[in-house]
């Protein structure tokens, strides 16, 4: 059968729907009003054959019994959470139906390295994929990679299928390893008592080992998140502040030097006596997203509900306290107005503790935006920027009530999350959270770009425009409006940053909506105060 269409001719003619089919990772593709049903050209099958000798990845769970602080750290972590979420699950099925299958593993080998490893397929059910590869990143994605290849995108290398024993690689010394120093708290138990050997590895500690997932990019150059040459071009990189030392940190987004911790047992004392105490860094990896279905990782950690929902409490005052560390802002505003004169609001807000950009990561999806409201002595709103609508949507052209203008549009809002800008059929570029193919029935087939995207400096068809804040610069927004003649003073002002992982949009979009419940928002810093109206 003659085929119809080679991909590359259809990106000659209609450039901007086929841009990005591949925008992965977290749910950076995001797409806007449907897809094409397609077929995948992917099988749950193996996508390699297993070796002829003995696979074996080392689960958590055979970490846990030496290292149960760790453990317990991980297994509610975002790490632990990467193939379970049903929002990253239902976005890559989103995306392989819109690209015809050919995203391939471009999202999951973040997200399950070890079972893109093993030969497990992209599109195998969480159900049928090994204990190994059902951790996520689990410990030994991390802490059995001992070489810098310099790859992004989840392109590391992982332990070699077949040794049932590989090195674990950190911070410490192993027992036997040359040139360890005397100091017995740099260096690991003795090899005769644990089941793995040791070997120090300053990568793992360095900022550009989280890079390795953390700096997204695609075949055609689109540079999907950046999280990391952000903060590799930020003065917390001069300064040698690592990644590490603000998520891992015992205050998260605080940098604390690590003479300042407490040091501690990295092992069980029942099963190590005498084990050295060193500086152990904090696991849960805190960061902007949570588990969206209640309860996760609670049978494995021996709980009972009262506990496991005390440890929920925590992580979530401690995603809250990274937000409170991260941005201040600063409100200027007379003290006094007179009805029928304008009111001007000056919000200025500064990345003031993060060190890459605010938002980060697949910022398409993460909102930091202003909420101003202006009320009068009885209750009236008399202005309003950065509300939601009842879906919980900003009133940005995403919001459905805005579309069937039923609201009217925010044009005053502050919204620093990122967008796509793509080129359409005909005109002038236009912003949209993806560039998915949702216009057209055929599904394309993506083959590499036969050019690449540095001759031209940006590809082609597509670029992201980032509205983020730098690591400590400022952005300002403005806002104005008439005071009513009959308003009653005093005036309320209140202004709040917040901060929310994922649009509501996006959850309905995917087919998730029921879930849009479960987002959170958090109030990153509140400012409020009353205004004298004088007449």
């Amino acid at each position: 059968m003659k085929r119809l269409t080679r991909s590359r001719d259809l990106t000659s003619t209609r450039p901007g729907l086929f841009a990005v089919l591949l925008l992965a990772g977290g749910l950076s593709a995001y797409g806007g009003c449907g897809f094409s049903p397609g077929v995948t050209r992917l099988s749950d099958d193996p996508v390699t054959p297993p070796p002829g000798q003995e696979t074996k990845f080392l689960t958590a769970k055979e970490c846990r019994d030496c290292h149960p602080v760790h453990y317990r750290e991980w297994r509610t972590s975002m790490h632990a959470f990467a193939q379970h979420s049903p929002a990253v699950l239902e976005f890559i099925n989103f995306v392989i139906r819109g690209s015809g299958g050919t995203l391939g593993s471009f999202c999951t080998r973040c997200h399950t390295p070890i079972g893109i490893s093993a030969g497990e397929s992209p599109i195998r059910p969480n159900a049928k994929r090994s204990e190994a590869a059902n951790d996520s990143v689990g410990c030994i994605s991390c802490h059995a990679v001992g070489t810098r290849d310099g790859q992004a995108s989840a392109e590391f290398h992982v332990p070699i299928p077949g040794d049932p024993t590989p090195t674990i690689y950190g911070p410490y010394y192993g027992p036997d390893e040359p040139g360890a120093p005397p100091d017995p708290a740099l260096r690991l138990i003795d090899r005769v008592k644990t089941i793995h050997a040791s070997r120090r590895s300053d990568y793992i500690t360095e900022g550009r080992f989280c890079g390795s997932c953390h700096d997204v990019f695609l075949i055609d150059g689109t540079r999907l998140e950046e999280a990391f040459i952000e903060w590799k071009n930020s003065p917390y990189a001069r300064r040698g502040i690592q990644c590490q030392d603000c998520h891992m940190s015992p205050v998260p987004g605080k940098p604390i030097p690590r003479s300042q911790w407490t040091k501690e047992p990295i092992v069980d004392e029942d099963l190590f006596r005498n084990a050295p105490k060193r500086y152990r860094t904090n696991h849960k990896f805190t960061g902007p997203d949570y588990a969206l279905f209640p309860d996760f990782g609670k049978a494995d950690l021996r709980m009972d509900d009262a506990e496991f929902k005390a440890w929920e409490a925590q992580l979530e005052e401690d995603r809250k306290t990274l937000f409170r560390n991260a941005a201040t802002i600063t409100v200027s505003h007379p003290d006094e107005v007179r009805p029928g004169s304008r009111l001007r609001v000056r919000v200025a807000v500064t990345n003031s503790g993060t060190g890459h950009n605010l938002p980060t990561g697949f910022a398409a999806e993460r909102q930091v935006w202003l909420e101003v409201i202006v009320r009068d002595a009885t209750g009236q709103q008399l202005y309003a920027s950065g509300d939601l609508d009842r879906f919980g949507d900003l009133r940005d052209h995403e919001s459905e009530e805005v579309r069937k203008a039923t609201l009217p549009l925010d044009r005053d809002l502050f919204n620093a999350q990122a967008k796509f800008v793509v080129r359409e059929f005909r005109g002038t570029d236009s912003e949209a959270i993806s560039t998915t193919n949702r216009l057209l029935d055929p599904v394309p087939y993506l083959t590499p770009a036969p050019t690449a995207a540095s001759i031209l400096g940006f590809p082609a068809t597509s670029r992201i425009h980032k509205h983020g804040i730098p690591p400590l610069a400022t952005k300002t927004a403005t806002y104005g409006l008439r005071v009513p003649a009959d308003a009653q003073g005093p005036l309320t002002l209140s202004v709040r940053l917040r901060f929310r992982n994922f649009p509501a949009h996006l959850f309905r979009d995917i087919g998730i909506g029921e879930l849009r419940s479960r987002l959170r928002v958090i109030d990153m810093q509140e400012y409020e105060k009353k205004i004298t109206l004088v007449r």
